[in-house]
């Protein structure tokens, strides 16, 4: 399964699942979700690397949609923001910056 096809079905998956890919990171990545009761950031069996954890890649979405006036990114979109925020450790928003607070 792809990291575009696995983020599209994310619905069906698991909080408490996984998310490797395979390096380097695009949306035709091979994917999977598993669970990881250690909660390694080791490589899988199948070498795919460390993604994130289901329940992050739902706040990184509901993020990335709060950002943009609740607009639904399509899977592509979707598969940017995930992967920005696994190499960058911060949301991808609108204009590259975050939000100034009030």
């Amino acid at each position: 399964m792809t990291l575009e096809e696995l983020v599209s079905r994310l619905a069906e998956a698991d909080d408490g699942l996984t998310v490797f890919a395979a390096e380097p990171w695009t949306a035709q990545s091979d994917a999977t979700a598993v669970p990881n009761p250690g909660g390694s950031s080791r490589p899988d069996a199948e070498g795919r690397a460390y993604l994130l954890e289901v329940f992050l890649i739902r706040d990184v979405l509901e993020t990335w949609r709060a950002h943009r006036g609740g607009a639904v990114p399509s899977p592509r979109e979707a598969c940017e923001a995930v992967i920005h925020y696994a190499e960058h450790d911060t949301y991808q928003y609108p204009d590259g910056e975050p939000p100034l607070s009030p």
